[in-house]
């Protein structure tokens, strides 16, 4: 039996592949025009005709003569004789006083009389001084204002159609192309001896011809048995996100995208697609340009398309990197016959926080911070006096607002994109630039990038095509040594009875950190990350109905951390010694594939058949190294400076590898009855070799009914009926960052003292499992997809159950086995939903038309089967896992109101024995008396959404555009604490809403009593449960597209100018916290709202 060996792509073996793939590539970018310049014909013939000399030259070239035997007669006698001439040499002397000349077009010499070739330029002449009139209607024969009417192949000669539709122009060519936004572009055939013509435009419904997207390859969206969803680039048009993840929210159904960060160089989305598949929840695999990459590092201008496959039917084909579902991004590329076309967009944006803590003020403080001493202890001296309160009533005494004198109220964003495409009838080309440009709330926070790519496609001739696409991006984020979050956690613990600045200038130090000071002063933190992908292909089409393609791409991704801690003082307040940290991570990811596609239609039948291999190969290095003490707060930029006794230094890292065989197969019958079936066997590293292949199948099944003859001749209102039914498997690796081989000893490395005697010492760190095979997840699907009165109302249901079987967890052991746990098979999760989108579009007249989009999404998360393992999350104390519950559900008692009497202090179970009047009381749920945490607590909510939804509207006036966009989530909780929700809670200040608290004589308050030390009322309980549901007004913009009559006179093809919001409006209960936020003490940067203005311009 033949061996596969995982490692048979070596480095060395790797560099020797792309060398020879971007020597290939090289070759693609020599015009063709090239080649006839190069070849060289060698030649001796004495009294032959000139046919024979023509014959002689079609074996020594890939020229092929044409020409018509009625006029043309080769018969005639030449002598030649030529070493190492041009073509064009050779052809000269053959046709050297004969009556006959030649034109060379691509591989191809027409031969032609003289005579006729005259009669050709003086038709051409002719033909460029014809005028063409005509008048431009839809199909209600309303006049079309503003069409664009280009003499097709001369996209210089054009005109826009008047009031009353009409235009006039002259052209030279055979064919006049014209567009309008709306509607399907017209291409007329102008016949010898007709001027004028009337045109009838049909409106673009963009329904079943379009083309979407799919795994390794394409496919018509009328014959997609899987569910697919696609947005184009028009969708991220006008949005000033930095990255593509943030736009994904509200933009399809069943794909929730969190933002739980605005920080610069943060913006990014956490993707979900259907519900959470496992406790290990991973992201979906993104392909780009056909390989694995990354979506938050491509500039959102450079994209063409992003399609979702949401299902098993859809996402097999990807195998054990689809279990959470695969989102397929291309980018843009040059068009065959396409004059160069230059484009640039820019926005600017100025970046404001959602939500703005609010805090209270010196006299509230005062008046609260008095309350909590005296509740704890009644015969406390009190820290405020009376006059003291009186005084910051009426600003005798200041107040400082700690949030406004930390942050600054926005922050100045800017993000631009330069590009050039074209291409001629064999070579396609595009290449472009990208600079982002954010900065932060602080000084020091800030982020920049650029971004580079370009492609180039060649037909080297009818059998072989070529290509390279090839990216890359920088990126560098800054912060100070203690980081926003460690500013926004002394805002948090910053009293406003305290100034900023003391009486001599200097900062002021009360006890605690000043956050001002502290990111003025402390030093730097500084990423900076890189990455280059090249990938080259060539495809050899060996029939017209079959191709081969081989595939090699490599990404390179390097980042490198580093930060120095400088020393200061101020007050009392001494920062400790000197600190610097240099880090180097290296990441290194090959994937070369072949793929075989043959497509046949005969009758009416049509198939489409993929075979292919892939392999994978990472490998990963770091290096680390850190310093403490000594050196100056000037020379910060090496490790060198610092105490070299103090250094550590730490390296490492791994290699795994995957190979992969796959295969699709696809069916229709007249169109109407669709088949797929996809396999793949992928192998990891990752796991034992004896479960190491696993096996993801899926098959589907579509009917058109639409396309029935009892529809389409009684029901004339239907426009498209398709019903769909899909099952698949797909496989799930995903374990540990740091469990690259659970299947194999791996070993720890730590010192400890014996005696006097520091020593080093290795030992096996965690158990291993050699009977852990993959995961898997199937999939059940069913949907209904439908269109009326052409396609102006539709909509697309899909219902759908998956379960993810013999998933990865790390079962428990005993703690005197001295290891960590091992990966196990222990454990099942069930997603059952659908996804609704509902569509409608219309055109009122030539001046208006608008288009509504709106999708839901439910989901019903389950824990199955936890196989014993029930319990907290190790992360997260609050979040457990519990049978029958949704992943991440909250674990606590059941609030049930205040003691508000001495009766219920008295007789009421308690917790802690230590209640007071205006403490929280729980729920007895075991009934025996006392309130356990064994007995009384149980689910009390859970942080992810059972229904998302998005909104978007669109409207179009004449040369003006306008859209909104509105994202929800609905049924979820959010549980916020510490800072965020206690009052004075490890020295923190209060929130306004403490205002509203309990006290003797309010006892219907939002707030227990107010204390300064006890954490009595802090347990995890419902109490501090709040409802984290919302509705965003997530995108709004009016753009004003400038009209061609303008910009003509300025050589520009077309020019945008917009204004443009980002979470400008938040509809929800939450106070002071933003609901997607993602640190329960609110310390996290939070989301920001923008307000944009852009540019756009073609030339």
């Amino acid at each position: 039996m033949r061996k596969c060996n995982m490692r048979w792509f070596s480095p060395q073996r790797m560099k020797k592949h792309l060398a020879f793939a971007l020597a290939v590539s090289l070759v693609a970018m020599v015009p063709v025009s090239a080649f006839a310049q190069v070849l060289k014909i060698s030649m001796t013939k004495t009294n032959v005709s000139i046919e024979n000399v023509l014959r002689e030259l079609e074996k020594q070239s890939d020229y092929t003569f044409f020409y018509n035997d009625n006029q043309v007669k080769l018969n005639k006698k030449v002598s030649i004789n030529v070493s190492d001439a041009p073509i064009e040499t050779v052809l000269n002397e053959v046709f050297k006083n004969s009556g006959y000349t030649y034109k060379i077009v691509d591989n191809q010499i027409v031969v032609s009389t003289a005579a006729a070739a005259a009669k050709e330029v003086q038709a051409t002449q002719q033909q460029k001084q014809r005028n063409i009139s005509g008048v431009v209607k839809d199909a209600m024969g309303e006049a079309i204002i503003g069409a664009s009417v280009i003499e097709k192949g001369n996209p210089t000669n054009g005109t826009i159609t008047d009031i009353n539709g009409k235009f006039s122009l002259n052209v030279g060519g055979n064919e006049l192309q014209i567009t309008y936004i709306g509607y399907m572009p017209e291409t007329v055939s102008l016949k010898t001896g007709v001027a004028s013509y009337n045109i009838i435009m049909k409106e673009d419904t963009k329904t079943l011809d379009e083309v979407v997207v799919v795994g390794y390859g394409v496919q018509k969206k009328a014959n997609l048995t899987g569910s697919v969803a696609s947005i184009s680039a028009d969708a991220l048009e006008s949005r000033s996100v930095a990255s593509v993840s943030a736009a994904l929210a509200g933009q399809i159904p069943g794909v929730t995208s969190i933002q739980t960060s605005g920080a610069p160089g943060s913006q990014t989305g956490s993707i979900t697609i259907r519900g959470k598949n496992s406790i290990n929840a991973a992201s979906p695999l993104v392909i780009v340009d056909g390989v694995p990459g990354t979506m938050d590092t491509i500039d959102p201008s450079d994209i063409e398309t992003l399609t979702v496959l949401k299902d098993a039917a859809s996402s097999a084909i990807y195998g054990v990197q689809a279990a959470n579902g695969v989102i397929v991004i291309t980018t843009k590329q040059g068009k065959k016959g396409e004059k160069t076309h230059i484009n640039y967009s820019g926005i600017v944006s100025w970046a404001s926080p959602v939500v703005k803590r609010q805090y209270v003020n010196a006299y509230e403080h005062a008046i609260l911070y008095n309350e909590a001493v005296h509740n704890e202890n009644p015969n406390a001296v009190l820290p405020f006096t009376d006059e003291d309160i009186e005084n910051y009533r009426n600003g005798t005494y200041p107040s400082t607002n700690w949030y406004d004198e930390a942050f600054k109220k926005s922050a100045f964003e800017q993000m631009h994109n330069l590009s050039i495409s074209g291409g001629s009838e064999k070579t396609t080309y595009n290449a472009s630039i990208g600079y982002t440009n954010q900065g932060g709330l602080t000084d020091e926070i800030s982020y920049k990038r650029y971004n580079a790519r370009m492609s180039l496609n060649s037909d080297i001739n009818k059998y072989v095509s070529v290509g390279v696409n090839a990216s890359g991006y920088r990126g560098i984020k800054e912060d100070g040594w203690m980081g926003y979050v460690t500013v926004a956690q002394g805002v948090s613990r910053s009293y406003p009875t305290d100034p900023v600045y003391a009486e001599d200038g200097s900062f002021n130090y009360s006890g605690k950190d000043n956050p001002v000071a502290i990111q003025d002063q402390s030093g730097f933190t500084r990423s900076t990350a890189q990455q280059l992908n090249a990938t080259a292909y060539a495809q050899i089409n060996i029939l017209p109905e079959l191709s081969v393609k081989g595939v090699f791409s490599l990404r390179h991704d390097y980042t490198n951390q580093e930060g120095f801690k400088k020393h200061f003082t101020y007050g009392n307040f001494d920062s400790g010694l000197r600190e610097g940290y240099d880090e180097y991570y290296n990441h290194n990811r090959y994937t070369s594939q072949v793929l075989a596609n043959y497509n046949k239609t005969f009758g009416k039948h049509s198939i489409a058949v993929l075979g292919g291999f892939e392999s994978f190969e990472h490998i990963y290095k770091f290096t680390k190294a850190s310093r403490k003490g000594g050196g100056n707060n000037e020379l910060t930029e090496s490790l060198n400076t610092l105490d070299a006794s103090s250094q550590k230094n730490e390296d490492g890292g791994y290699e795994m590898s995957r190979l992969s065989y796959f295969g699709r197969v696809q069916y229709d019958f007249m169109n109407k009855y669709l088949f797929e079936a996809n396999l793949r066997a992928d192998a990891s590293s990752r796991f034992p070799k004896d479960n190491r292949w696993g096996v993801f199948p899926a098959i589907s099944a579509g009917w058109r009914i639409s396309e029935e003859t009892f529809i389409k001749d009684n029901v004339s209102w239907i426009s498209n009926l398709k019903l769909r039914l899909g099952w698949g498997k797909t496989g799930n690796e995903e374990l540990d960052p740091d469990d690259i081989y659970p299947a194999i000893p791996t070993y720890a490395y730590e010192k400890y003292m014996f005696g006097n005697s520091l020593y080093s010492t290795a030992y096996e760190s965690r158990y291993v499992n050699n009977n852990l095979q993959w995961a898997t997840v199937t999939n059940y699907e069913l949907g209904l997809e439908a269109g009326f009165l052409n396609n102006m109302f539709g909509f697309e249901l899909s219902v759908y159950k998956k379960k993810t079987n013999d998933m990865l967890l790390y079962m428990p052991i005993q703690g005197v086995i001295g290891m960590g746990a091992p990966a196990q098979n222990a454990g099942s999760v069930e997603n059952t939903g659908f996804d609704l989108n509902l569509l409608h579009n219309n055109r009122i007249n030539k001046d208006w038309s608008y288009a509504v989009n709106l999708n839901i999404a439910y989901v019903k998360n389950e824990i199955i089967d936890m196989n014993g393992t029930e319990g907290a999350n190790s992360k997260n104390d609050k979040l457990w896992y519990i049978e029958g519950n949704p992943i991440g559900s909250y674990y606590g008692y059941v609030a049930n109101g205040y003691f508000n009497t001495d009766d219920e202090l008295a007789n009421y179970p308690k917790r802690t024995g230590k209640e007071q009047l205006g403490d929280i009381k729980y729920l007895d749920l075991n009934g025996d008396g006392k309130i356990t945490a064994d007995g009384d607590r149980q689910i009390i909510g859970k942080n992810f959404p059972s229904w998302t939804t998005g909104l978007n509207l669109t409207l179009y006036y004449k040369d003006f555009d306008f859209s909104a966009m509105f994202q929800g989530a609905f049924d979820v909780d959010g549980y916020y604490m510490a800072e965020a929700a206690y009052a004075f809670y490890n020295g923190a200040n209060a929130l306004k809403r403490h205002l509203d608290r309990w006290t003797p004589e309010h006892h219907n308050a939002s707030y227990p009593r107010i204390t300064k030390d006890s954490q009595t009322n802090f347990t995890t309980s419902s109490f501090w449960l709040q409802n984290a549901s919302y509705v965003r007004l997530k995108t709004i913009s009016l753009g004003y597209n400038l009209p061609n009559s303008f910009l003509s006179k300025l050589g520009v093809q077309k020019a945008k100018l917009y204004v443009a919001g980002e979470n400008l409006l938040t509809f929800s209960d939450l106070e002071g916290i933003d609901p997607e936020e993602g640190n329960e003490r609110g310390w996290s940067y939070g989301n920001v709202k923008k307000v944009s203005i852009g540019l756009k311009v073609s030339f």
